[in-house]
């Protein structure tokens, strides 16, 4: 710096006996620039290159040359920037100013700013989600509790909660759910005469719909860096990738907001098929055809997923959800023959298979989940219709989760250093897989696994929250 301001023969007295060196305790007039030069952050706080350098902790990131003169230049990276490698964001030491403008402490300074946001979007995020869950089931109930209502004799088909059908010459049109998922809840909704029955559950849809898209990669700071920085680079004819993304981004948000619209669409569909039943004379619902196929291709989709990411309570989902949806499909289907249906049942009960080996070989991580899946063997076998109901054990993990944000549970690191959290008393009980990295997660009896440590950081950004 230039300024007058800085100097150390004009500058004030003030400034000339502020304590810049916090190994010997030197002032600014006493201090040799020559030998030991002094970096002048955005803030006008003076400090040494050597308090600085101990401040930023710069020996962890960089190989520092040992006989390079008073500047300690700066001669290789000791390690790459990794997620969630810097412990805290750090700033000036006299008034807590960012440090941005400092090219010497770029690298760390913004793999701090990177990590921030990341934690804090994964604390939203988590945040977002148990009250959509607890939504879900609130709904789920409401539906059953209607569909124990008996209809009213006067207009079966025309009551306030009952469905309105299109009469030709007497004769009912034939309903066909069938598109995209969001086009067979409005074929579904467009039949009903009222939509107050499900007013609850599409509001609560929408909600998961908003929230899977926010929760997407594509949304997260570390995706909106990255396509900065790869725009920045092809301007300047550089083509190369910068980061390995996928072992940076959040995606167990993701999996349990997909697998909640799942169940969100299965209860509805369901409700609806199950309502025509009652509704109708003789309890046919045969004007109602239906192709899911779009459904299990999803599930498809969640089920592989889940099984590279080693989440095998998502990958058990997938599977049950495959099979509801053929369920519901089997005798009502609009363009599949019988053999073809025949296949598909088979097909179901493998997956079914699976999902029950899965359970077996994953207690912990499946707990009640077996009971499901015998929930959808029958379904399959008796042609009959069961609307998923949360098991004690979900309930308990959502009541956990919950329990975070109230000031109980805690925070750990994988040996990967992604994030996780253990709800009740906060002291991991049993072993899981890290959704971004496969790494052993939580413990037992009260023991971390082999490299998780406790984050806390993330402890302190949720006592920020609480207050």
């Amino acid at each position: 710096m230039r300024e007058p301001r800085y100097c150390q023969k004009c500058a004030d007295k003030s400034v000339k006996d502020t304590m810049v060196d916090y190994i010997m305790g030197s002032t600014y007039s006493e201090i040799d620039l020559d030998d030991n030069p002094c970096i002048i952050p955005s803030c006008g706080h003076i400090l040494t290159l050597e308090s600085m350098d101990g401040h930023m902790d710069i020996a962890k990131y960089y190989i520092v040359s040992e006989n390079a003169g008073g500047e300690n230049p700066l001669i290789g990276l000791k390690s790459s920037s990794v997620p969630f490698s810097t412990s805290d964001l750090k700033n000036c030491p006299m008034c807590r100013s960012p440090l941005r403008n400092i090219n010497r402490y770029g690298r760390i300074v913004r793999r701090a700013w990177i990590d921030e946001a990341t934690k804090k979007f994964i604390v939203w995020a988590n945040a977002q989600f148990v009250p959509l869950a607890s939504r879900m089931e609130e709904a789920e109930a409401k539906l059953r509790e209607l569909i124990t209502e008996k209809p009213t004799s006067k207009s079966p088909l025309l009551g306030n909660t009952g469905l309105s059908f299109a009469l030709d010459n007497l004769t009912l049109k034939r309903i066909e759910i069938i598109g995209s998922r969001d086009h067979q809840i409005k074929t579904a909704l467009k039949a009903c005469s009222s939509n107050a029955r499900y007013k609850d559950i599409l509001l609560l849809r929408r909600d998961i719909k908003r929230f899977l898209k926010a929760v997407d990669e594509a949304e997260q700071p570390i995706s909106r860096i990255h396509d900065l920085v790869q725009d920045a680079r092809r301007h300047r004819g550089i083509y190369t990738e910068v980061i390995d993304l996928p072992s940076v981004l959040q995606v167990n948000n993701r999996l349990l907001a997909t697998v909640l619209l799942l169940r969100c669409d299965y209860a509805i569909i369901s409700d609806f098929i199950t309502h025509n039943c009652d509704m109708a004379s003789g309890g046919n619902a045969g004007d109602i055809c239906l192709n899911l196929g779009t459904n299990r291709e999803d599930c498809e989709n969640l089920t592989q997923e889940s099984h590279s990411r080693q989440q095998p309570a998502h990958e058990v989902e997938g599977l049950l959800y495959w099979a509801r949806f053929l369920a519901l499909e089997r005798n009502r289907s609009v363009s599949l023959s019988d053999a073809e249906t025949t296949k598909l049942v088979d097909r179901a009960r493998d997956r079914l298979h699976l999902a029950r080996a899965i359970c077996t070989a994953n207690p912990g991580q499946t707990a009640g989940m077996l009971e499901e899946v015998s929930t959808a063997e029958r379904m399959l076998r008796d042609s009959t219709f069961y609307a998923p109901v949360t098991n004690e054990e979900k309930a308990a993990v959502f009541a956990a989760m919950a329990q975070t944000f109230q000031g109980t549970g805690h925070w750990y690191y994988c040996a990967n250093g992604h994030p996780f959290t253990v709800g009740e008393c906060g002291m991991p009980m049993q072993r899981a897989r890290c959704p971004q990295c496969g790494a052993a997660v939580g413990g037992a009896d009260h023991q971390p696994a082999e490299g998780v440590r406790r984050a806390a950081d993330f402890e302190a950004e949720f006592g920020m929250r609480r207050q």
